[in-house]
């Protein structure tokens, strides 16, 4: 029997294969414990969520094979392609698509919605892939640098005006892509000084938002001294950058936080940062989330046993909070073997994409990489509260047809331009 999965003269890498099937098949295994009736625990129903996730499940398999038997040299060439086809997707969808939880981004077929932004992430992976590899770019001006940040911060523009911010902050795992290729790490310091200007601006109420003007001014005056001391350029021209630069994006922040970001979403943030407590609305769904994954302990209570589960408590249980459903379920044990199997994944696509010639597949690789681990953090994350609640799936395990979707199609192009096997 052959080590490998052959497809067409083509062959995947079948350690990846397998892992991603067996992920799916917890997916599936969950989701029906999830959904089903208390009443009806062994039985599945024509209009059990577990039938429609086997359906989208079968749309997987028929992404996976038209992969299989496409001609692989085809993919760098239509990677902008891809990338404009998706972008015009999500700002169409601003216009003739249909609002679900407050965010205008589905398109509606009848009773099947398809959500485009879960494609623009294919999309941004690959047209980076092609800019970054195909063109040898390097990182020695501002222009290539604005260029490969304009690839993935314009889908963020597009779905923030959807009003969905947790699908649009994923992108911003492409920063970790550029710093992999050799974007200097003063880039990621100065997303770090961004990141704590952002959380400052929140934490403090609009009265003390002065002080960190008073800051930016502090600084200003330091980069002055050391010019007329040293008499250096580079160091006046720093402090003026950082003074304006953190000064817009400070006023920018209260900007988008008080005038843009729903109550909700504003409601989310403060009772993570423990700015507010409301356990009966806005910190309903993380509480009952944490009692759910605490009530499995070591063993968990058994398949289709979970009480949490079963009644309810948790909304949205098989889509974003599906991995409610495993701690309270399978426990400590299920719970680290999930970790196990998704850091193993991760590891290995690392690995392969190491080892490709073809800069084009390494990037790929490197992107597809940044996009499961942000998925895998910042849904874990927001169910235990370390994250605030933004909605994103656990990818190969949530409910959902354009998730799934998209995420296999992420891998397997990456296993289609696997240049140890593909000829």
């Amino acid at each position: 029997m052959s080590s490998s999965f052959n497809i067409s003269r083509n062959r995947f890498d079948p350690g990846i294969v397998w892992m991603y099937v067996l992920l799916v098949i917890i997916g599936l295994v969950n989701i029906y414990s999830a959904s089903v009736d208390v009443n009806k625990l062994y039985q599945f129903t024509n209009n059990a969520i577990a039938l429609r996730q086997v359906i989208w499940i079968s749309g997987a398999i028929v992404v996976i094979l038209t992969i299989a038997f496409s001609n692989k040299n085809l993919i760098p060439y239509f990677a902008f392609g891809f990338y404009g086809i998706t972008m015009f997707l999500n700002i169409a969808v601003l216009f003739v698509g249909r609002e679900v939880a407050g965010a205008k981004s589905w398109f509606g077929f009848g009773g099947v919605g398809i959500q485009p932004s879960e494609f623009a992430k294919v999309g941004v992976a690959l047209a980076l892939a092609k800019f970054l590899g195909s063109y040898d770019v390097e990182f020695k001006g501002w222009k290539n640098v604005g260029k490969s940040l304009a690839i993935f911060l314009t889908p963020v523009i597009i779905i923030l005006a959807q009003n969905d911010t947790g699908s649009a902050l994923v992108f911003l795992s492409f920063f970790l892509v550029l710093y992999r290729v050799g974007m200097p790490s003063y880039f990621l310091i100065a997303a770090l000084w961004f990141v704590i200007i952002a959380i400052a601006c929140i934490i403090l109420s609009a009265k003390a938002i002065p002080i960190l003007y008073l800051i930016y001014v502090f600084v200003f005056i330091a980069g002055l001294a050391i010019y007329f001391l040293r008499k250096s350029r580079i160091a006046i021209y720093l402090t003026i950058g950082l003074f304006i630069v953190s000064s817009g994006f400070t006023y920018a922040i209260g900007q988008f936080y008080n005038g843009i970001l729903k109550q909700y979403q504003r409601d989310r943030i403060e009772v993570v940062l423990g700015l507010k407590e409301d356990k009966r609305k806005t910190g309903y769904n993380l509480r009952q989330s944490k009692i759910a994954i605490g009530a499995g302990g070591i063993i968990g209570r058994g398949y289709l046993k979970g009480t949490q589960t079963k009644m309810g408590f948790v909304p949205e249980q098989h889509t974003d909070f599906i991995f409610c459903t495993i701690g309270e379920e399978w426990g400590f044990m299920g719970v680290t073997g999930l970790f196990i199997l998704y850091m193993a994944l991760l590891i290995r696509i690392v690995n392969v994409a190491e080892k490709q010639q073809d800069p084009f597949n390494r990037i790929y690789g490197y992107g597809v990489a940044c996009i499961l681990f942000t998925h895998f953090t910042v849904n874990i994350g927001m169910t235990i509260g370390f994250i605030p609640v933004i909605g994103i799936p656990l990818p190969f395990i949530s409910f959902g047809g354009s998730s799934l979707w998209a995420f296999t199609l992420l891998l397997f192009v990456f296993l289609k331009i696997d240049d140890r096997f593909s000829k």
